[in-house]
């Protein structure tokens, strides 16, 4: 089995060079406009991700039952949902202890790379593949899965950022104290 490349390269150094470097902010727009730039690379690499899986749908639907058409729809719906989470907008004010909340953003944002990172290899797998019904319902799963880390994630991130009607609650099994 060959494997391809996930992200590209030209599209994992544009994330890189986003990647909010949170104590050289000097004032909430710059926070704001670093901040958006970072999300909209994400969005940027799941929205390819998705075109993909529609590609997928497209260019087999006589190797793809109804079922797998639907789990592709569904993968494509959530992430739009995401997209969403990432296009939220604001005023950048960090929740709590700026240090400890910048070290968990850092965190957070480095998971969200590695879990962008393994959506756009299951992509490719799902795209290179010929799928058996039970192999695409497994990779699929993942894919779901990690799309549902994902969001959950993203949606952290608002709350750590304050931004974002829902990231005016208290998120959970976290106080705002």
């Amino acid at each position: 089995m060959v494997t391809t490349a996930s992200i590209s390269f030209p599209s994992m150094i544009e994330l890189m060079e986003h990647l909010p470097v949170y104590s050289t902010y000097r004032t909430e727009d710059e926070a704001a406009n670093a901040e958006r730039t970072f999300r909209y690379a994400l969005g940027g690499i799941l929205k390819e991700c998705g075109d993909r899986l529609l590609n997928v749908s497209d260019e087999r639907p006589q190797l793809l039952g109804a079922e797998q058409n639907a789990t592709i729809d569904a993968l494509v719906n959530r992430i739009g949902s995401i997209f969403r989470r990432l296009d939220r907008e604001g005023t950048v004010c960090l929740v709590g202890h700026c240090s400890a909340t910048i070290a968990e953003l850092e965190e957070l944002d480095t998971r969200l790379i590695l879990l962008i990172e393994e959506a756009t290899e299951l992509v490719s797998r799902l795209e290179s593949e010929i799928p058996s019904a039970k192999w695409f319902t497994q990779e699929a799963g993942r894919l779901s899965r990690d799309l549902e880390s994902f969001s959950e994630m993203a949606e952290e991130r608002n709350y750590l950022l304050g931004l974002g009607w829902e990231s005016e609650f208290t998120w959970p099994g976290r106080s705002t104290t």
